[in-house]
């Protein structure tokens, strides 16, 4: 009798649940209304399965730029002219500056107006320049040098395909020599 108490309320407990879920499942409430979030209001948000091309031309701003033999020649040529113009060391130092200055990015040109040209040591520039850089990235590679002073390196970067080459920095391979 036990037992069948136990079922018949069991059972009665469940129907009673099941009658207050309702449907709740199969349909939405009366009241709920579905929202859509398409970023700011008047544009339409932009997703992988939205019907829009998003191949490899959407960079949000970061310019398209590839390396190629132009590039190879358009950055030795602006290292060895730079690298020229900064052995020296018995040109005065607003001369110096000046003729080094459109050849700097902004950071560095800060910098090099404190050094002083007959503290450089190179007078003779004895090789190069060779490149090198990270793969996958054409727009940041270092140029070294040999020199009666030792090896030099030069980073350059440039911020796009057309963009000039700057220099970032010049100094000594091994400046502990």
């Amino acid at each position: 009798m036990r037992k069948h108490l136990a079922l018949t309320a069991a059972l009665a407990a469940a129907l009673s649940l099941s009658a207050c879920a309702g449907n709740a499942g199969t349909e939405p409430a009366a009241d709920s209304t579905p929202t859509v979030n398409t970023g700011q209001a008047g544009q339409a948000s932009h997703h992988a399965d939205d019907g829009h091309d998003h191949g490899a031309d959407e960079h949000y701003g970061v310019p398209e730029v590839t390396w190629d033999a132009g590039a190879e020649k358009a950055v030795k040529a602006t290292a060895a002219k730079v690298m020229g113009l900064f052995a020296r060391p018995d040109v005065p130092e607003t001369t110096w500056f000046a003729d080094l200055a459109p050849h700097l990015a902004p950071e560095y040109a800060e910098d090099a107006k404190y050094i002083d040209p007959a503290r450089v040591p190179i007078r003779k520039i004895t090789d190069g320049p060779a490149i090198s850089r990270e793969a996958g990235n054409p727009m940041t590679v270092t140029a070294t040098f040999s020199t009666d002073a030792g090896r030099w390196t030069m980073l350059l970067h440039r911020s796009g395909q057309q963009q000039p080459w700057l220099v970032t920095a010049i100094s000594p391979q091994d400046p502990t020599s």
